[in-house]
């Protein structure tokens, strides 16, 4: 049972109201393991008053009703009605008011996107998703695709599309798979439980269990021939690095019973959620503590033969090392030594990200794996995509792999072309970035800039109400001095004590969770990691100023380009989303120019 009452129009209306109401209790009992709530009966009831009125006219028509359709994998969310008929796929929501909010057509919206995209019988059916606020009347209205409607304009949408019978049987449609895209977080703790990742369409596309297998494969002839080996895997922000590295340990560390894989990470945030989700430390380990142990204080040699270190390009360079442990090495020289010291064979892999740098000290970039191999006094072999292998070809030998390049991106339905939005919009090409909102837009990604918190939180709420899955919260640059007066404290003292884990991990009904809105992840903390709907608060540090973006100076700055930091930054917390973002932009006249910039690049008003 994957719903609470299903059938053709002339069967629901054959059926008294009770009937049918005592339907829908027993099989929301089964569905959610819960009695359903009394705001929820009366929203039923409601709904069919309504409903029996507008059908009365198709009794005679193959059309077929899904009520309380929940979406595999979704953590109960749950479409109020799916009406098929032959060549569409309507999703309708019912609010017992009158008046139609943002958050409102933007959760039905949702809903007919993740089926359009997710749900294989509808990939090539016409998905429209209707609105009808069941206390307005005389009303029919079309708002980004979404019909918005009162109970008695229901029959007019209807009649608007294709409204053919339908001819195949329901429970084709029913029992169709549903693919959706897992979180980070969702995948690892699948992968950990040792049960097979969930077919991912998106996922098999952009080749990453190619990848896999290919990784694999090298680390089985490195083993075999005893050989060194530095893989390098590139990708564009959003491909599944990180997803890549985990699948890649854990599926060496399942096959031997040595446990000799192991996922570093230079990010501890993301160390802290995963270790936090997978409740473990043996398989996600921070990488400071990892070089410290094993290549500053040299205790002992790693037991590990294949290990995977996140962010690659982030490592840090000789001069930050130095200021933090007073020897003369990179983190690239660290990794290389403490893997010479490994007997017989090491495959050491390297996930290389693309324009993310947002720490001092990480800004060297590939280049440093060159000098570190070079310095080495064993023998190395790199393995890398054909776009870098002509760094290391004058130092080692070199084998191009290209399956090692992710090039797709699977964050999210349109995470691609965020990512270029965001980008069009931080290097000034506001006109460009304009023209690809309408796309981003239109395939059910929102984005929204508000002046007013309360308005941006309240959206929030409102479009997950009921959604136990669902994370939204605060994200704000680090640098920004002016929003502790805007309630938004991103102070260092305050931001460095959130438990970054529960913060991500728990939901609405814990004090810890973002979805409290009372917490501000900062870009250290958010880097790697995703919510459904960031509230991105934008602050002085990031303002436009006629055509351009002021340049961020920072006296005493230890870095070497605060103002290519600052627009990292920036980058990672527009492209955080799901479902879409809000840029809250603080009421004062220091940042009126930036409002109007995001507005001119795409962002709509909220």
């Amino acid at each position: 049972m994957n719903c609470c009452y299903k059938g053709f129009i002339n069967e629901f209306l054959a059926l008294h109201k009770n009937q049918w109401l005592d339907e829908m209790i027993t099989n929301y009992k089964l569905l959610c393991g819960e009695d359903p709530s009394e705001s929820q009966i009366n929203a039923w009831i409601d709904c069919h008053s309504k409903l029996v009125e507008s059908l009365m006219k198709y009794k005679d028509k193959k059309y077929y009703l899904i009520f309380e359709y929940e979406l595999p994998h979704e953590g109960g969310r749950r479409p109020d009605l799916i009406l098929l008929t032959q060549n569409s796929v309507r999703v309708v929501e019912f609010k017992e008011k009158e008046g139609i909010s943002r958050a409102d057509l933007d959760q039905v919206s949702a809903y007919s996107r993740d089926i359009k995209n997710y749900h294989q019988f509808s990939y090539n059916k016409h998905v429209t998703a209707v609105l009808i606020p069941t206390k307005s009347v005389e009303k029919l209205k079309e708002f980004d695709q979404v019909y918005a409607c009162s109970p008695d304009k229901l029959g007019e949408v209807i009649d608007s599309l294709d409204a053919e019978e339908i001819s195949y049987e329901p429970k084709e449609w029913l029992n169709s798979p549903y693919e959706p895209l897992p979180t980070l977080v969702q995948a690892a703790k699948t992968i950990f439980k040792k049960e097979p990742l969930p077919y991912i369409r998106r996922a098999n596309s952009a080749g990453i269990p190619e990848a896999v297998e290919e990784l694999k494969n090298i680390s089985k002839t490195a083993r075999e021939k005893e050989e060194r080996v530095l893989i390098l895997a590139t990708g564009v922000p959003g491909a599944g690095k990180t997803l890549l590295g985990l699948k890649f340990v854990y599926e060496c560390f399942k096959d031997d019973s040595k446990k000799q894989s192991i996922f570093l990470s230079g990010n501890g945030p993301l160390v802290d959620v995963l270790q936090h989700a997978l409740d473990s430390k043996v398989f996600v380990q921070p990488l400071r503590h990892y070089v410290k142990h094993y290549g500053i204080q040299k205790r002992e040699v790693p037991k590990e033969h294949i290990i995977v270190f996140d962010e690659a390009q982030r490592a840090w360079d000789l001069e930050h090392v130095r200021k933090k442990h007073n020897i003369d090495l990179s983190e690239p020289d660290l990794m290389i030594r403490i893997t010479d010291r490994i007997p017989s064979w090491a495959a050491l892999l390297g996930l290389i990200g693309e324009g993310q740098e947002i720490h001092n000290g990480e800004e060297a970039g590939i280049k440093q794996w060159k000098e570190a191999v070079k310095k080495s006094k064993m023998k190395w072999k790199v393995i890398c995509p054909s776009k870098i292998a002509h760094i290391f070809e004058d130092v080692v030998e070199v084998v191009a792999i290209d399956k090692l390049d992710l090039n797709t991106t699977l964050r999210s339905h349109l995470s691609e072309d965020v990512t270029t939005w965001a980008n069009k919009l931080l290097r000034g090409s506001i006109l460009e970035a304009k023209e690809l909102s309408l796309k981003i837009n239109l395939e059910g990604f929102n984005m929204y800039v508000t002046r007013d918190l309360d308005k941006a939180k309240r959206y929030c709420q409102k479009r997950y109400e009921g959604n136990k899955e669902k994370r939204y919260g605060l994200l704000a640059s680090s640098k920004a001095k002016i929003l502790p007066e805007y309630q938004v404290d991103n102070s260092y003292d305050t931001t460095k004590q959130l438990e970054v884990g529960p913060w991500y991990n728990y939901g609405l009904d814990n004090e810890l969770s973002c979805c409290k809105m009372n917490k501000v992840a900062t870009e250290f903390a958010c880097q790697g990691l995703e919510l459904d709907m960031p509230i991105v608060c934008w602050g002085e540090d990031m303002l436009w100023q006629g055509t351009s973006w002021k340049k961020f100076e920072q006296g005493g700055a230890k870095a070497k380009d605060p103002n290519q930091l600052r627009l990292n930054s920036y980058r990672v917390l527009l492209t955080r989303g799901r479902d879409g973002f809000i840029v809250f932009v603080p009421d004062t006249s220091v940042l009126d120019d930036t409002y109007e910039v995001l507005l001119e690049s795409g962002v709509s008003k909220l």
